[in-house]
């Protein structure tokens, strides 16, 4: 007898087949969910990519170090939306297990973290300091407990903070070269082509005499030839005794 006969009458298989089929749909749907969210990564990146793929065959040295900044940016926007999209799967998805959710949500938070900027650490760093604060007001601990780590939080905000006006600071700097390079290209250009505008401007009087003498050339050699014709001995089969 087959096991597909023996199915019916054993229902250990048919519940053994359909654990096996729910694991493979769950896996395929935290699949789908991740692939989607790939997606979305791809989308908002590649959009910020594409609007600017086209300008920097164009960019000057410090206008390409201001544009690798923006793509920066861009790409931690881009994984900013790609962890919205995953946790909005797990709180719409009424089909993913705890454990499911435990997977993606962890994924979700890596690329939260990945898409932190300055100004995200920044307030994070606050947000802690401020829980450290309201403990104490809530009377759950005494500033002394809480001193030791208030000042680390304290460090690592006085520490990104001198590192953010650096930042600024630099890019003040190359926003001012490039606006230098920028006149200088254009200065340059403007030169190439008044250079370009002055010899075409030289070159035009002996064009002017080369287009006349082709003309003369030609209303010579017309007059020669119409000259020719006029002269020419057309032969006939007459004899002059026929006359």
């Amino acid at each position: 007898m087959r096991i597909g006969e023996n199915a019916g009458k054993l229902p250990f298989l048919q519940t053994e087949n359909a654990a096996a089929g729910k694991s493979e749909q769950k896996k395929s749907t935290v699949t789908d969910i991740l692939s989607r969210a790939v997606e979305v990564y791809i989308s908002a990146k590649g959009k910020s990519l594409n609007e600017s793929a086209d300008m920097e065959e164009d960019l000057t040295p410090a206008e390409l170090a201001l544009a690798a900044n923006d793509k920066e940016l861009a790409d931690k926007k881009a994984k900013k939306a790609q962890a919205a999209e995953i946790e909005k799967r797990i709180q719409t998805d009424e089909g993913l297990t705890d454990e499911d959710k435990a997977k993606l949500q962890k994924q979700a938070d890596e690329l939260k973290r990945a898409g932190m900027t300055d100004e995200d650490k920044l307030s994070e760093l606050h947000g802690k300091v401020d829980a450290l604060d309201k403990l104490v007001t809530d009377g759950f601990a005494t500033d002394k407990e809480i001193e030791k780590q208030r000042d680390l939080y304290q460090s690592q905000i006085g520490r990104l903070e001198s590192e953010m006006k650096a930042k600024e600071h630099h890019n003040m700097k190359l926003r001012g070269q490039a606006i230098q390079e920028r006149a200088d290209r254009d200065a340059e250009l403007t030169k190439a082509q008044e250079k370009e505008r002055a010899a075409l401007a030289a070159a035009q009087p002996d064009d002017l005499t080369a287009l006349a003498a082709l003309r003369e050339y030609q209303k010579t050699a017309a007059a020669k030839k119409h000259a020719d014709r006029s002269t020419t001995v057309v032969p006939t089969n007459k004899s002059t005794s026929d006359t």
